[in-house]
C-alpha cells in the first residue's frame, strides 16, 4: 500500500496510498487512492476510500475473471 499520512487531527486522518489488485487472468490495477478515516477514543471508527479514477476501478471489477 505504501501509505503516507497527508493530514491528521484528533478526529480524522487523511492517508495517500496505492491501491493494487491482480486477477487470476493477470489483469492488474495499480493506482493512487486517498483514505479519510475517522478516529474516536484513539481508534479507527470510520473509513472512506476515495479513488482518483473510479472508471478504471469499475472496469477492473466488471471484467470477467
Amino acid at each position: 500500500m505504501d501509505p503516507r499520512v497527508v493530514a491528521a487531527t484528533d478526529q480524522e486522518v487523511v492517508v495517500l496510498w496505492h491501491q493494487r489488485g491482480l486477477k487470476p487472468t493477470g489483469q492488474r490495477l495499480d493506482m493512487q487512492a486517498l483514505g479519510l478515516s475517522g478516529v474516536r477514543d484513539g481508534k479507527f471508527a470510520r473509513a472512506q476510500m476515495l479513488c482518483f479514477d473510479t472508471t478504471a476501478v469499475l472496469r477492473f471489477l466488471q471484467q470477467p475473471q
